[in-house]
């Protein structure tokens, strides 16, 4: 199941340093929450839902319309 954290940070119009800057996490552990690589723990993935303005289950969910 792919994520959605890249469409959602363009649509935002943030970058990904934004984006972990705003979540309280790095950088790179961002980018491999992005890529898919890594799957953050729950406290992490809200804070980064809250950082793109969004919910959790819009992010990782199955749900056709996320984002």
């Amino acid at each position: 199941m792919k994520n959605q954290l890249r469409d959602k940070r363009l649509d935002s119009g943030l970058t990904q340093v934004q984006v972990a800057k705003k979540a309280g996490v790095t950088e790179r552990g961002y980018q491999r929450y992005e890529a898919d690589e890594r799957t953050p723990d729950a406290r992490t993935a809200i804070k980064i839902a809250k950082a793109l303005g969004t919910t959790v289950e819009k992010l990782w969910g199955n749900s056709p319309t996320a984002i």
